[in-house]
């Protein structure tokens, strides 16, 4: 047998040669309860002829900090779509007195391993996503999403100040409160100087559902656009303003990204949310999105 170079040698030895690389563009359907994203990217992980990468220029430190900034709060608000609607679940701030302030993050560590276990005791099954906010200051916090429960149940496993709840009011659309939660995580490292995990979450919690498929430029195209968007619309969604954005990323690959939601417009042109996540439908709605061959 003679030798067969792997694909990435095969990358590599392109690269080198300077010699046009062709490289295919994948389709990634995000199902979030009854969010779904849409998102055309490039990939490295199959050759394919016909698709060729734009002018780039090596992205520096920020810029790959914003890249990964991005991916981390799309996968996070991922979570919290599938997992939450307005009327399942709140937002909750934990603060602390300013005497009963930890002195290290390793003890505000504790406390939060103790609320959690009183949590969990108080409330079988809950679900939650909480992160820490450390403040350059030394006001200490913790932000959760979590199932609904009595506030006075919140204030008895935590004790150690004040507790703030808020109900959740986003048309089942929680990116805003994951971009809040990224950051709140970024403060926290620059306060302590030490890199963890972005968000926390309970192991209960449910994975959206995404389907991928590898398409060519074509997809790029303004005609392909507007029948994808015609096709969510006949279904139910809309088009979530500000959503739709489309370029060339940093790493010279073009990009396309859109996210529809389940509503329909009223006479004010408002949006009112039809909640399918309970619904059996959801399971085929998710087959919809496979089966057609067009791949819209």
């Amino acid at each position: 047998m003679g030798f067969k170079p792997h694909k990435h040698l095969i990358e590599i030895i392109n690269l080198r040669t300077r010699e046009r690389i062709y490289m295919p563009y994948i389709k990634e359907i995000c199902v979030a309860g009854s969010v779904v994203t849409i998102r055309r990217y490039h990939t490295l992980r199959y050759n394919c002829k016909g698709e060729r990468r734009e002018n780039r220029e090596k992205p520096t430190t920020e810029v790959q900090r914003a890249i990964n900034t991005r991916a981390a709060t799309r996968k996070l608000a991922g979570l919290m779509n599938t997992n939450w609607r307005d009327d399942t679940g709140m937002l909750v701030t934990y603060t602390y007195a300013r005497d009963s302030r930890p002195p290290t993050p390793d003890d505000m560590n504790i406390d939060i391993r103790n609320l959690l276990k009183k949590l969990r005791k108080a409330v079988p099954n809950i679900k939650y996503i909480y992160v820490k906010e450390i403040g350059k200051k030394g006001a200490h916090h913790i932000h959760m999403i979590m199932d609904m429960c009595d506030i006075q149940i919140l204030k008895k496993c935590w004790g150690k100040g004040y507790v703030d709840v808020k109900p959740l009011d986003s048309d089942n659309d929680y990116t805003r409160i994951a971009e809040y939660f990224i950051k709140y995580s970024a403060k926290t490292e620059d306060a302590t100087g030490k890199v963890g995990r972005r968000w926390n979450p309970s192991r209960n919690l449910k994975k959206p559902v995404v389907i991928k498929k590898i398409v060519n430029a074509n997809t790029f195209a303004d005609k392909a656009r507007k029948s994808t968007i015609r096709k969510y619309e006949n279904k139910g969604f809309y088009l979530v303003t500000g959503s739709e954005v489309s370029g060339v990323s940093e790493l010279g690959f073009r990009y396309y990204e859109a996210k529809f939601r389940k509503g329909r417009k009223d006479a004010e042109s408002k949006y009112i949310h039809k909640d399918v996540s309970q619904r059996s439908s959801n399971k085929k709605m998710c087959n919809v999105y496979v089966c057609n061959q067009d791949g819209y």
